[in-house]
C-alpha cells in the first residue's frame, strides 16, 4: 500500500482498492476503507506518520472491499462516518450481502469470508448533510443500490462506476445491481467536466484515458445484453443462459455474482417489455 500525492491536499492510497484521501477545510477525509483490519492498520500508520488531521470516513458503498476495515479506522481515530441513505443499512448489517447474493437464503460458507462479509460499521450521518468546500457528492447507483462518488474541483473519485479493461477481460461480466443505472452512470461520469479520475480498481487517469476505458465498459455491457438476447430467442432458464455464455467460472461466489447481474438485466428487460417470462415444470423461462 502506498500513499500517492496528486496535488496539495489530494492523495490516494494505492492498493487493490484505491482509497482517495483529501483535505476539505482544516481536516482530511478518507473515501472508503480497506478490506480488513490489517490493511487499515497500514492506512492508520501512514496517516499518523504524516500527521494528517483526519475528521471523517465516507463510504461509497457497502461491498466488503470498500468497508471491511472501516470500523477499525472509525474507532482508532474517533471519527464520524458517512454514507448514502440506501447504503447505510448494508454497512451496518453486512451479513445482508451474502444473504441477498444467495437468493435470500442462508449463504454457503464460501460467502462468509472477508471478500464478501465485511465488519459492521455504524454510520453517523448521511453524505447529503456534508457541507464541504469544493466537494460535490455524485449519485452513482448502478453497481450498488446507493453508491456515491465525489467530485473535488477537477478530480473525480468514481468508486466502482466502471472497471479497468484488465478486470473486465478477466471476469467478462461485471457485477451490477441495475444494468440500466450502471450504463446510465457511466455515460453521466464520462460527460462531466474533469481532468483526472480515480476509479476504485485501476490507475489514476486523465479524462482522455478515462473516456476510452469507460467506452470499453459501455461496449462490454451492450455486448452482454446482445449475447443474452441471442440466447433467449427460444425460452431459456437462467442456468441454460449461464451455460450458453460459456464462461470459465470456478468460484461459487463469482458464479452467483454473474448470475445476479444476468438476472437483473432480464428483470429490467421484462419490465420494459423486451423479455417475456413463463414457467414450465416449475422453472422460470426467459424469451426475447
Amino acid at each position: 500500500m502506498e500513499l500517492i500525492k496528486i496535488r496539495d491536499g489530494i492523495f490516494y492510497f494505492k492498493d487493490t482498492t484505491n482509497l482517495p484521501f483529501f483535505k476539505a477545510g482544516s481536516f482530511f477525509y478518507l473515501f472508503d476503507s480497506p478490506i480488513d483490519k490489517d490493511k487499515s492498520k497500514k492506512v492508520k500508520r501512514i496517516i499518523e506518520e504524516n500527521k494528517f488531521n483526519i475528521n471523517g470516513l465516507i463510504f461509497s458503498h457497502h461491498h466488503a472491499d470498500h468497508m471491511g476495515g472501516g470500523n477499525f479506522l472509525k474507532n482508532s481515530f474517533n471519527i464520524k462516518t458517512y454514507s448514502s441513505r440506501d447504503e447505510k443499512i448494508f454497512l451496518e448489517n453486512p451479513f445482508l450481502e451474502p444473504i441477498y447474493l444467495s437468493n435470500g437464503g442462508k449463504p454457503p460458507k464460501e460467502f462468509l469470508n472477508k471478500w464478501v462479509l465485511g465488519e459492521s460499521v455504524k454510520i453517523d450521518d448521511f453524505v447529503d448533510n456534508l457541507n464541504l468546500e469544493n466537494i460535490k457528492i455524485l449519485e452513482l447507483s448502478g453497481h450498488s443500490i446507493g453508491m456515491i462518488g465525489i467530485k473535488l474541483d477537477d478530480i473525480i473519485f468514481s468508486s466502482d462506476t466502471f472497471f479497468s479493461i484488465e478486470i473486465l477481460d478477466k471476469y467478462v461480466i461485471p457485477y451490477f445491481y441495475s444494468y440500466k443505472n450502471f450504463l446510465e452512470k457511466m455515460n453521466y461520469i464520462k460527460n462531466l467536466d474533469f481532468n483526472y479520475i480515480i476509479p476504485s480498481h485501476g490507475e489514476l487517469m486523465n479524462k482522455d484515458e478515462a473516456v476510452k476505458v469507460i467506452d470499453y465498459n459501455i461496449k462490454r455491457l451492450n455486448e452482454i445484453k446482445e449475447e443474452v438476447f441471442k440466447i433467449i430467442k427460444e425460452p431459456k432458464s437462467i442456468d441454460e443462459i449461464m451455460k450458453s455464455l460459456n464462461l470459465k467460472i470456478e468460484s461459487i461466489v463469482v458464479s452467483y455474482l454473474i448470475k445476479s447481474s444476468i438476472l437483473n438485466l432480464l428483470h429490467e428487460a421484462k419490465d420494459d417489455g423486451e423479455v417475456e417470462v413463463s414457467i414450465k415444470d416449475g422453472i422460470i423461462l426467459f424469451k426475447k
